[in-house]
């Protein structure tokens, strides 16, 4: 039996539109991407702030090297420096999904890739005060899809792989929960109704 909704959180709970910050700093879209590329976009974003490989004036100054211009190892520094303010938004319909979940019943948790910012935009997830825990990536030295941040989750709060069931939008970490023992859900096509009619069939 499903008792526990596991969620990661960006492009699932919150849209990840980091363009939206280095846009705010630049005030030019040209400028804005290459500093979104050089920063937020590029492939070692993920691995070294979610992984807490370096901290975020480390990564920023390794970033900066990416950039040609002082202009814009500036406007690098001026993004990082508050980029949640604009760049996560709450997934239209996610409030409802989120709600109606809560009215069953089942206890929701929190299972992302994430850094140790988390916790200054956690404000924006909805009835985020309601979810039984939260399990960060950065602050377990652990990314999703190994095995062991599945189990590291189970471990934290007491519950059976059995009796979860995790959403991800990306198909890898879904293969990665089930092998620990969760059921899964890929929220790649961001169809709230979809995903609503899913959890339905979970009663």
């Amino acid at each position: 039996m499903i008792r526990n909704i596991v969620f990661d959180m960006g492009m699932v709970l919150l849209e990840w539109r980091p363009m939206q910050a280095c846009l705010r700093v630049t005030g030019d879209a040209q400028k804005a991407q290459q500093v979104c590329e050089a920063v937020f976009t590029h492939p070692e974003w993920g691995p070294i702030i979610d992984g807490a490989v370096m901290t975020e004036p480390e990564y920023l100054a390794h970033a900066q090297k990416r950039l040609d211009t002082q202009e814009l190892r500036d406007a690098a520094a001026a993004a990082m420096s508050n980029y949640w303010l604009d760049s996560l938004y709450p997934i239209r319909g996610m409030d409802r999904v989120v709600k109606n979940l809560l009215d069953k019943g089942y206890n929701l948790y929190i299972l992302s890739n994430c850094g140790f910012r988390f916790h200054d935009f956690s404000y924006k997830i909805p009835y985020i005060s309601q979810f039984k825990g939260l399990l960060i990536s950065a602050e377990e030295g652990l990314l999703k899809p190994d095995e062991a941040i599945y189990h590291r989750l189970c471990d934290k709060f007491g519950l059976k792989e059995e009796e979860c069931v995790f959403i991800d939008d990306l198909e890898k970490n879904i293969e990665g929960a089930k092998r620990a023992g969760m059921q899964g859900y890929c929220f790649a096509d961001c169809d709230v109704a979809k995903l609503q009619a899913y959890l339905s069939s979970l009663d």
